[in-house]
């Protein structure tokens, strides 16, 4: 049965973390970072080169400065990372490849300190006549939470939540695996999922926790034009005081229950699923890799 898309009113109820001159003429970023002592709480370290490449394309003066390794003119890679920074006027710097380490050991040999993020606008969700949001319960694996960012970016997702304590963050390793996603998804830390659930709902979205109490299958669900999926821990699953804020409890089906899927797998299952059902007949794009 096609569920009603309309609802009733509800009741009250750090990260872990001289100069190359500028070349050109170009204007070049103030308060660049000297050393990571000097890097704000507030800003994001971005290392990957797939996710540089985003952030200076999407939010160049947002970029407060790029840290790259000795011996970058040696790597292609590196060099039209450099490049690319010149044009969008950022300043650039050289560092030690052990201090650029300490971001993680796979930081491909560049960084930049971003100033801002996607903000999260639950009204400006709703606006869209079809919009997905994800509820993400205390995912503590960056690897996890980057590769739900991504996926999330690929299907179109509007907004990510995820808890502020006991959770991972955008730490570098997470814009790492997400290649980009964090320029394009809002990803909000909050202390009360429970003040986002309640507006969600009454903006029309209907919360679907994943969970193996659930009654129906994902793939049984026809589902609303407003979505939130509710994803839990990788190990222990959704909290109760989560679970209750959800309309519908549902579960993704698996040949043994000795084992659970991993989170973002999970999460690339209901994101696909959510895709594809508000998708128009006859006009769904191929990704690149169909191509």
């Amino acid at each position: 049965m096609k569920r009603n898309n309309s609802r009733p009113p509800q009741k009250n109820s750090r990260p872990q973390q001289g100069g190359r001159p500028q070349q050109g003429g170009r204007p070049q970023q103030q308060h660049a970072p000297r050393s990571e002592n000097q890097i704000p709480r507030e800003w994001r370290i971005v290392v990957g080169n797939h996710a540089i490449r985003e952030a200076l394309l999407i939010r160049p003066k947002k970029v407060k400065g790029m840290w790259l390794k000795n011996g970058w003119e040696n790597s292609a890679d590196l060099k039209e990372l450099e490049a690319l920074a010149r044009r969008q006027g950022v300043k650039i710097d050289t560092r030690q490849e052990s201090v650029i380490d300490k971001f993680g050991s796979s930081h491909q040999g560049a960084a930049v300190f971003v100033d801002g993020a996607p903000e999260f606008d639950a009204k400006n969700f709703a606006k869209h006549d079809k919009s997905v949001v994800l509820m993400l319960d205390g995912i503590e694996d960056p690897h996890n939470l980057g590769a739900i960012v991504r996926t999330s970016w690929l299907t179109g997702a509007h907004g990510v939540l995820i808890p502020e304590d006991r959770a991972v963050g955008l730490t570098p390793t997470v814009h790492k695996v997400a290649c980009g996603g964090v320029e394009h998804v809002p990803v909000e830390a909050t202390t009360n999922f429970s003040k986002h659930a309640e507006e969600l709902k009454n903006l029309g979205y209907w919360i679907f926790g994943l969970s193996p109490r659930g009654t129906r299958s994902i793939f049984e669900l026809d589902l609303p034009e407003k979505v939130v999926w509710a994803i839990g821990a990788e190990d222990k699953g959704l909290r109760v005081t989560t679970e209750r804020l959800c309309d519908e409890l549902v579960f993704i089906p698996q040949s043994s229950a000795s084992a659970s899927y991993n989170a973002s797998v999970a999460t690339a299952m209901a994101l696909t699923e959510t895709l594809r059902q508000h998708a128009p007949r006859g006009n769904r794009k191929k990704s690149q890799s169909d191509e």
